[in-house]
């Protein structure tokens, strides 16, 4: 029997106090049996491959370790981050918990919620299985928070072959202007040309602006601008706020794109309501898991600028509850050096994952021609700061508020700008 739950948005403070508790006797410890038993909260996907393949994952762990239970604890992906900081905030995490790079995982580190896993980085480090770049993100001060398992380019195209090639086009345009062409032609046959589900607010920053901002003013920006060096408000920057608006204003998105989420911009392009959709390296596994048979889907870099940077980060990592000690310690050790193995991180590129380790592609791996698409764009495009990972959580707020405020008319983009540099000067 599986032992995880699905739990929805809302639960009572009471719930979650008795379900997680607040250290580790609370959260469990050995049993009458002398079973070790640990919590662990995960970000719910349910129809996607990888989330599957990794709640099995869990269940076979739990099947060959007699002596540690593992209980996974699912929530909503919309609403993990925002139960994960309440909870913090309350000392209430379970023992094991996923986390995100950067500057959200800063203020657990800084809050001494997680512990530091760097007496067992070996295990990866040593044989080369993650690289230096992997754990940057998770690495403060000289210790490690957190293990990743995918590499997470944000920024894809992807279209609709054939709805493409009835209206001319052999191939994916190459430059802007031959991009908004596309969009004036698809919107010609009454189909919206991109679906775009931003309810949530996080996906026009991590998906749009991460890469087209990158495009416009280079890697250092963002660290430039918190030291102090260059502004939102400057120039290049505006204009690429500028590339939303100017989205918006030639119909390039479907008009609910503030009332629908990420999985439903999905289900908007797979049932042929746009000809694209544009989304991290994850939509490619929502869209080859439920895509009908014969829909041809091709990918392609945001067509913008010079240099074709895709916004890149490391992500589904796990990390220890700082409360962690004893056997209780020992044990989540036990299951993340066993969970991040090889063989995971090979099972993860077979249901078409770029996984965060150097691992060789798996013999017997039947990937899927625009995963492996996927992959060669990924290589060959030097990645970009996401800007989730890099910016302070206060001024990303400000920045996907502004990003949503533009699509409805209320900011421009020199008044976004201006909003989203007064977040900076505050902190």
């Amino acid at each position: 029997m599986r032992r995880y739950m699905y739990t929805g948005a809302v639960l009572s403070m009471s719930a979650l106090l008795a379900a997680c508790g607040g250290n580790s006797e609370e959260a469990g410890g050995s049993n009458g049996d002398g079973v070790v038993e640990l919590s662990f909260w995960a970000s719910a996907n349910p129809d996607r491959d990888d989330f599957k393949l990794t709640m099995d994952r869990v269940e076979q762990f739990n099947e060959e370790h007699d002596d540690i239970e593992l209980n996974i604890e699912t929530t909503p992906h919309a609403d993990y981050r925002t139960r994960l900081n309440t909870q913090a905030a309350g000392g209430q995490l379970p023992d094991i918990f996923q986390v995100w790079p950067g500057t959200e995982l800063e203020p657990l580190v800084d809050g001494g919620a997680v512990g530091s896993i760097n007496n067992i980085l070996d295990n990866w480090t040593d044989n080369g299985l993650l690289n230096e770049d992997a754990i940057a993100d998770f690495s403060f001060d000289g210790e490690t928070y957190a293990i990743p398992s995918v590499q997470n380019p944000t920024s894809f195209v992807y279209y609709n072959v054939d709805m493409l090639d009835e209206l001319g086009y052999e191939e994916f345009p190459q430059t802007y202007d031959e991009f908004k062409e596309l969009i004036e032609d698809i919107n010609e046959e009454d189909t919206t040309p991109i679906a775009l589900g931003n309810s949530a607010s996080w996906v026009l920053q991590s998906v749009y602006i991460s890469t087209i901002a990158d495009r416009f003013t280079g890697n250092d920006f963002i660290p430039q601008v918190l030291e102090g060096e260059r502004a939102f408000t400057d120039p290049d920057f505006v204009e690429a706020l500028g590339v939303i608006d100017e989205l918006v204003d030639i119909g390039a998105f479907n008009e609910d794109l503030n009332t629908i989420d990420d999985n439903q911009m999905i289900e908007y392009f797979l049932q042929e309501r746009s000809a694209m959709v544009i989304d991290g390296n994850w939509g490619a596994i929502s869209i080859l898991t439920n895509k009908p048979d014969d829909m041809n889907v091709g990918i392609a870099p945001f067509p913008l600028g010079d240099t074709p940077t895709i916004s890149t980060v490391y992500g589904n990592a796990w990390s220890l509850n700082a409360d962690l000690e004893g056997e209780k310690r020992e044990a989540a050790e036990t299951f993340l050096q066993w969970m991040f193995s090889e063989d995971f991180y090979q099972e993860l590129i077979g249901v078409n994952r770029v996984v965060a380790a150097e691992v060789d592609m798996p013999e017997d791996a039947d990937l899927e021609p625009l995963f492996l698409d996927m992959l060669e764009l990924s290589q060959q495009s030097p990645p970009a700061p996401v800007y989730d990972a890099v910016l302070p959580q206060a001024v990303n707020n400000v920045l996907q508020n502004e990003l949503q405020a533009i699509t409805i008319g209320r900011s421009t983009p020199e008044e976004a700008a201006q909003n989203i540099q007064n977040a900076v000067n505050t902190q």
